[in-house]
């Protein structure tokens, strides 16, 4: 039996832009394309074969997401449920997308958590998203990937969201919940998320853009000529916040203080070196054909060294990169498809090996093994479309 799995991530779904009414805050744009990307697999795929959507992290925005009016930093079970509630209620079109592909035979949906949806991997959201997508009996069919940030797939082929790769949005996932003082549990949220809710969002709400171009370096380099008085703002809310966050908080602040420079270096000079370090992940993982990650925005497909090979899905939001090798818009709509023949490998979740390369890593004698793509979409031609409000 054909097995084909969709990899999508960074699809940043928010609380919707109803037509008329511009969402500062919301990035995704696509839902007509997304459905109809949905339907296209699932009609390729056919009622002989199985088609399995992964759903590689940051699929919501949930950090751009108000509840009582705030972004809030400490996330109960309860509120995370809500912020999920307003993204399904904002996107139908998506929700009735998903609902159509897990009812029929042979579908299913994995989910991993990334960090602008970490809100996943508490069971109030993930009761809501069955609710919506997989209801009743259907509930089996998504599955959410919580133990780790890896999806181990058989043929060497691993998926990451990416959050991982940079230390100021990793996280434990022996302890993804902490207990406040009423012993509540919230998420024990990385300082890079803290830092989204503290200063890049009410950035975004002056400059819906500043998310949107990468580096960010260089854009507020050169912004700096053009919006000096944003960009002193933006850098001093930064470093008041790395100084509270990161310095002061905590009880040794002397030692910190002492290791200033290196946590700079590791914490923000690090963030331009994300492909360098998934590079050489990559190289240390044996048994790894195909490492396919998210996170950063840039669609890559890179043959790192031979038989290794470097997959990112991109983003589905409108992107506008000032580095040289890359400059110009991105228009997104980047996903990767596994292709399995019949008689190879089914489904997966597999423990990891001793060097975290999964069960599957060996190719059956004259196997050519899976067919890993990075395709972009373009979808049925149509003849306009329709634009909810300029941007």
């Amino acid at each position: 039996m054909r097995l084909v799995r969709l990899v999508l991530s960074d699809l940043h779904l928010g609380t919707g832009a109803p037509r008329g009414s511009p969402n500062i805050l919301e990035d995704f744009r696509h839902d007509d394309e997304l459905a109809d990307l949905l339907a296209f697999y699932d009609a390729r795929v056919g009622s002989e074969g199985e088609l399995e959507l992964v759903l590689n992290g940051d699929i919501f925005d949930l950090l751009k997401v108000k509840v009582g009016g705030v972004w809030p930093a400490e996330i109960t079970d309860e509120i995370a449920t809500e912020k999920l509630r307003q993204c399904l209620e904002g996107h139908p079109k998506v929700v009735r997308a998903l609902r159509a592909l897990v009812e029929r035979p042979g579908r299913s949906i994995v989910v991993l958590p990334g960090n602008h949806d970490l809100d996943l991997v508490m069971p109030g959201p993930q009761a809501l998203f069955r609710r919506y997508v997989a209801p009743g009996t259907l509930g089996p069919r998504v599955r959410f990937i919580t133990e780790s940030d890896t999806y181990y797939l058989p043929g060497g082929i691993q998926i990451r969201h990416g959050h991982q790769y940079e230390r100021i949005h990793r996280v434990d996932y022996k302890r993804l919940l902490r207990k406040r003082r009423d012993g509540t549990e919230v998420l024990d949220l990385p300082w890079g998320s803290l830092w989204i809710l503290d200063v890049m969002n009410p950035a975004k709400e002056e400059r819906s853009y500043v998310d949107r171009i990468q580096p960010l370096g260089r854009f507020l380099l050169g912004a700096f000529l053009f919006d000096t008085m944003f960009v002193l703002r933006f850098l001093w809310h930064s470093s008041v916040y790395f100084l509270r966050r990161r310095v002061f908080n905590a009880k040794a602040w002397r030692e910190r203080l002492l290791h200033l420079p290196q946590m700079l270096r590791e914490d923000i000079l690090a963030l331009a070196g994300f492909d360098a370090a998934v590079h050489r992940e990559l190289r240390r993982l044996r048994g790894v054909r195909y490492l396919i990650v998210g996170h950063s925005h840039g669609p890559r497909y890179q043959e790192v060294e031979r038989g290794k090979v470097l997959v990112n899905t991109g983003t589905w939001m409108k992107m506008i990169n000032l580095d040289i090798a890359h400059l110009g818009q991105d228009s997104g709509l980047t996903y990767c498809t596994i292709e399995h023949d019949e008689g190879e490998y089914g489904a997966g979740e597999y423990d990891e090996g001793e060097y975290g390369a999964g069960r599957g890593e060996a190719q059956e004698a004259g196997s050519p093994g899976p067919r890993v793509s990075l395709l972009r979409w373009y979808g049925p031609a149509k003849p306009f479309e329709v634009i909810p409000h300029a941007d």
